[in-house]
This record gives C-alpha cells, sequence and structure tokens, in this order.
C-alpha cells in the first residue's frame, strides 16, 4: 500500500465519518498494492556486552536488563569504555564500540532495525556482601550495625531462643551462611558470613531477652500471648516488636501480678479495640478487668516518669491517671468493628489535619492536600474512634473552631495536636507528672483513622503515616 498511509491518516483525522464507511475506504485505500513501507522483521537484541575489557554483562532477554558486576572497590563508572557489544545482525545501536560511557546511573541502549526497536537497561553494580534485615519469628527485627557488623535482637523471656528462626535479607547476588530461614539456637552470638564474588563481610548476631523492656505493648484483657489479641492490636503489636528496639508484648495479667520488671520502660502503649467510652464511669467500667486491676502500678509508673500511648478506646485512661484535668473524657466516640467498615475508593483517602505542623509527631509525614492521609484505596477501616466535638464545654461558639479548642485547652490542660475538618480533635497530648509536655508524657490517638489492620487487600502508600507517627510518638516520649 505504498504512499496509502497518506490516506489512512487523513482518514483517521476525519472523526465524524461512520465506522462502516471508514473501513470499506480503508480497505479500498489498502488495495491497491500488497506492499508496505515499514519494515517489521528481524529482532533487536543485545547478545552480550563487555565493559574495560573484563567486565562482562549478564544479559535478562525477559527484562531486557544487563547487569554488569564491578569489583567491591571500583569506582571509576563514570568512564567506562564498550569493548565488546553484539547487537542483532543488521541493527544499529546508539552506544558504538569504543565508546566511553558513564555507568554512574542506569543507561539505556538502544537498538534499532528497520522500524523496530526496543531498549536495553544496563546497570553496573560494586560486588556488595550486606544484611540488610534480620528478623526472628517473623516479629521481632534485629538492629543492624554496619560500622562493627553486629546484630542485636531483643526478644521476650518467653520466646525460646534455642528454635529462633531468622528470616534475613541480604545483597541480591550474595550467598550466606548459616542459611535464611533456619532453626537456630542463639544461646551464643551466631557468625554469619556474606560473599559476593570480591566483596566478603561477617556479622555477629547477638539475640537476648529482655526483663526489663524499655517499651511496653498493652493489648485486650483476655489476651495472655501476642497471639491472643485481636487482628487490629496484633497488627499494631507486631509493628512495634519490628521497629522499636528493646520492646515487648506483656498481658494485663503479667502486669497485675507485678511479673514486668518496669523500672527502664520509658513507653507504655495501650491499643484497645473496644467500644469506646465518653465517661469515665463508664471506661472504669469497661476496664475493670484490665486498667483498673493495675492502676496502683499505672499510676506509680506515670508519677516516677513513665510515658504512655493510648489509641482507640483507650485515650480515656489518661484522665483515669489525673493528666487530664476534672478528668474529663472524650464525647464523640463511637465504633470497634474489625471485620467490617467503611471501604476506601481511590481519591477518597480518610486522615486529618495537623494543628501545628512542626510538632515532632508530624516528623517525615506523607502529606495530600496539607493534610495527613491514613488509608489506601481497598483499604477497609473499622473506625473505632474517641475524639472531642466542639459542643457543651467546648463549643465553637459560630463555627470557629478555634474558639472551642481554646475552651478545650484551658479546661483539660492538654494539647491539641490534629483535628478534623469540621475542628473535632482526633490527636492530643497530656503532659507528664510534673506538668511538662514530652517525655513522660501521654500521645493519645483518638482518630479513627489510626487504624492498623484492614481484612481487605490494599497497597500501602498513606497508611504508612500511621507507622511512623507511632515511631515518632516513641521517640518524642522517650527523649
Amino acid at each position: 500500500m505504498k504512499n496509502n498511509n497518506i490516506y489512512i491518516r487523513a482518514l483517521i483525522a476525519i472523526g465524524g465519518l461512520p465506522f462502516c464507511l471508514l473501513t470499506i475506504l480503508l480497505f479500498a485505500a489498502c488495495s491497491n498494492d500488497n506492499y508496505s513501507d515499514l519494515q517489521l522483521t528481524g529482532d533487536c537484541a543485545v547478545k552480550s556486552l563487555v565493559l574495560n575489557d573484563k567486565y562482562e554483562g549478564n544479559v535478562d532477554p525477559a527484562t531486557r536488563t544487563i547487569k554488569v558486576k564491578v569489583p567491591v572497590d571500583f569506582k571509576d563508572k563514570s568512564a567506562m569504555k564498550i569493548t565488546s557489544l553484539n547487537i542483532s545482525d543488521g541493527t544499529k545501536s546508539n552506544i558504538a564500540l569504543g565508546d566511553i560511557v558513564d555507568f554512574t546511573n542506569a543507561k539505556v541502549i538502544h537498538i534499532t532495525k528497520g522500524d523496530l526497536y526496543l531498549d536495553w537497561t544496563v546497570n553496573v553494580k560494586n560486588d556488595e556482601a550486606k544484611i540488610k534485615s534480620f528478623i526472628i519469628n517473623d516479629t521481632y527485627k534485629a538492629s543492624i550495625n554496619e560500622e562493627d557488623h553486629t546484630i542485636t535482637a531483643f526478644l521476650p523471656a518467653t520466646v525460646d531462643i534455642k528454635k529462633a528462626i531468622p528470616t534475613i535479607i541480604y545483597s541480591e547476588d550474595a550467598n550466606i551462611s548459616p542459611l535464611s530461614g533456619v532453626q537456630t539456637d542463639f544461646t551464643e552470638p551466631i557468625t554469619y558470613t556474606v560473599t559476593d564474588n570480591t566483596a566478603t563481610a561477617t556479622y555477629v548476631a547477638t539475640i537476648k531477652t529482655v526483663s526489663a523492656p524499655e517499651a511496653i505493648f498493652l493489648g485486650s484483657a483476655k489476651a495472655t500471648t501476642m497471639d491472643e489479641l485481636v487482628p487490629e492490636e496484633k497488627e499494631a503489636c507486631k509493628w512495634m516488636l519490628a521497629n522499636i528496639e528493646n520492646s515487648m508484648f506483656v498481658s494485663w495479667d503479667e502486669l497485675k501480678a507485678g511479673n514486668v520488671d518496669l523500672s527502664k520502660c520509658k513507653v507504655i502503649w495501650w491499643h484497645w479495640q473496644n467500644q469506646p467510652s465518653e465517661t469515665i464511669g463508664d471506661f472504669e467500667s469497661a476496664a475493670t478487668s484490665t486498667a483498673m486491676g493495675a492502676i496502683n502500678i499505672l499510676t506509680d509508673y506515670y508519677k516516677n516518669g513513665g510515658g504512655f500511648i493510648l489509641s482507640r478506646a483507650a485515650v480515656n485512661f489518661a484522665a483515669e491517671l489525673g493528666a487530664i484535668k476534672d478528668k474529663r473524657c472524650a464525647n464523640n466516640c463511637w465504633g470497634a468493628n474489625d471485620d467490617g467498615g467503611d471501604v476506601i475508593s481511590a481519591g477518597n483517602e480518610w486522615g486529618f489535619l495537623m494543628e501545628d505542623a512542626n510538632h515532632p509527631l508530624w516528623k517525615n509525614m506523607i502529606l495530600k492536600d496539607g493534610g495527613i492521609k491514613t488509608t489506601d484505596a481497598g483499604y477497609t477501616i473499622s473506625n473505632c474512634t474517641s475524639q472531642w466535638g466542639m459542643w457543651g464545654d467546648y463549643d465553637n461558639e459560630g463555627g470557629d473552631y478555634s474558639v472551642g479548642h481554646n475552651k478545650w485547652t484551658n479546661l483539660t490542660g492538654g494539647r491539641i495536636l490534629g483535628h478534623g475538618g469540621d475542628g473535632a480533635i482526633s490527636v492530643w497530648e497530656a503532659p507528664s507528672a510534673n506538668g511538662t509536655f514530652g517525655k513522660g508524657g501521654i500521645i493519645c490517638f483518638g482518630s479513627g483513622c489510626f487504624d492498623w489492620w484492614s481484612p481487605t487487600a490494599y497497597t500501602s502508600h498513606y497508611h504508612d503515616n500511621v507507622g511512623i507517627m507511632t515511631s515518632n510518638a516513641f521517640n518524642y516520649l522517650m527523649k
């Protein structure tokens, strides 16, 4: 159909033609001959690549990538010579034999043949032997000191470290010994060796049991082990054990029995998936078998400088400790269903607004439209909420919620950290026993958006904010 490609382009441009007429015209335009100007035969492959006469690339046709490994101490990637390049017959390349190329970052080789082309991405990587992640029993995350090549993990005393299973992530081309995923006796330190051609590293892994933790997670009253927590609480607890060093789960029974050494504990986190309460009496009634049974222990802990993170139905424990004036409680509470709730749609992610964007709690937040979003498309949120509505004693008087915020601050002695679009106070802090904010104080997450577990699948983006703000809370209260 020589020259008829001009006719085809013209016909496509005529948007108003009926489809049937357009089809007839196209066939008529193509009927003059049986040939095309398009050259569609052959492939556009890179078969082999060698740099600097010695570094041969590993060609992966499936992903059209070429990985070239260089020694661990090789530094001059910015000027590497193409000393061998084998490409498909009859093709052309934007990079030629003998060229000096900067491979500091990934480089694309563009191969063409007639009207066909393929791009091949070249990555030059140094040999590397690193352990990047070390997690015991899929729960307890070890800290890795890359300077002295040590690995340290803190596990509760109830975990049998003679039968611990490490999951290890290490450099992609390396080998490791002993292997990841193998049951190991950690009563003595274990040496791990990682090798990748010219790179070799040894790490000494030490697993310690914790009798005096620096951070504690408390959950449901009936849970005697972490595995007995409801899904929402369990997900939060797993995050803490994997991210907060020297932390452990403690049951209420252990706490009430006085079996927990709180001498080194800096923060206790009570994340309670329960129907929230709007009065101190209802809170005490709901918590009789939990917090009320350990109130003396926890009050002494607070008076001695211990801090708290309280979330969901637990936020009103700040009033029980006397950290909120007159034992005032959140007045706008609902929800506690783990299995159901609203399914978040794309573009309608839930979140809240920061009262003070410079507060340490909001460090490194992923923001959208100036606010903090905590859910993603497909996430099912139980929306368990304990917040302060701007009415009654905190009436905003005509719609300016800053008026209600000032009233709340004066009446409670707390500090507002986050609020909804209607001004409802959803994240706040109470002072320490000595009256100062920060170390030894209390962070309260009453927002329904402070949600850890979804029964439906989702791709995490904004939900990462939940972990970031919790990590910030630990840092803020521990320093």
